[in-house]
């Protein structure tokens, strides 16, 4: 394996337990050696800036990220990248939503907060506060004081891979992505996790060759096609596995971290 500069990992079903935990002891130490080797761990993820940061709150010096599937790169205190969803496009999409009869719920994710319909179920509005901080039902979409920079949409757990085919073939100038068993994320076409791993490699002088990075889902492809080493979880998605160069063990048996902690020299 090439000297790793980058380690890079998706958060659910991979870095954390499936109970959304992880063990903050175990990666202070990861961290502080990783410090003295000039590795870089970070975080990629669908989930917004303001929950990472809450999520790591205490380690946010020590790391990197890139959240919103590669819409908004952060590192060392600095925008590196970000890629913005303007007002009409977001209206447009939100549209197209409305109409699919097994939509349980939609909201944009933001700089400031997430966004939801206030007649959207209180189930839904429950549910993503589990991933999402400062979420506001609204009584409308349009006008919103803040940048957007991804839309998320949970369909019914038998109709999603459907949901994700059909959006990709009628949304224009955006993708869909699984990120969960109920979750499909709209970003920007030629937006993904890879993009943020991109610009931050350019940044730091950092080869592709020298990344490694941990998935389990589609939202994940990318980046791992983009990293010279790439590893799948043993929960992951069956196309995931398949581009990996190894599957390790379940995310409940906190297998990326013990993966992480044999990459210290």
């Amino acid at each position: 394996m090439p000297d790793i500069k980058l380690v890079a990992t998706d958060m659910d079903g991979t870095f954390l337990q499936e109970d959304g935990s992880f063990d903050e002891e175990r990666l202070h130490r990861l961290l502080r050696a990783y410090k003295r080797q000039g590795k870089l761990f970070t975080v990629a993820s669908g989930r917004s800036m303001l929950a990472l940061k809450k999520i790591f709150a205490g380690f946010e010096h020590d790391m990197a990220f890139v959240a919103e599937n590669g819409s908004f790169v952060q590192y060392d205190g600095q925008v590196l990248f970000e890629a913005q969803m303007d007002e009409a496009f977001y209206m447009r999409i939100a549209q197209q939503l409305d109409v699919l009869p097994d939509m349980t719920g939609y909201l944009l994710s933001g700089r400031k907060g997430a966004y939801t319909l206030e007649s959207s179920s209180p189930d839904y509005i429950e549910f993503v506060k589990h991933y999402y901080e400062n979420v506001q039902p609204v009584d409308s979409l349009a006008d919103l004081d803040d940048d957007i920079f991804k839309i998320t949409v949970n369909f019914t757990q038998k109709t999603v891979a459907d949901r994700e085919s059909w959006l990709n073939e009628h949304l224009s100038g955006a993708i869909a992505l699984t990120t969960g068993f109920k979750s499909v994320d709209i970003i920007l076409l030629d937006v993904d996790k890879s993009t943020g791993l991109k610009s931050m490699c350019q940044e730091l002088g950092i080869e592709a060759s020298q990344v490694i990075a941990f998935g389990d889902n589609m939202n994940d492809y990318q980046m791992m096609q983009f990293a010279g080493t790439a590893i799948a979880t043993a929960n992951a998605r069956q196309e995931i596995k398949d581009l990996a160069n190894e599957v390790i063990g379940h995310c409940n048996d906190q297998a990326v971290i013990s993966y992480m902690e044999g990459l210290i020299e």
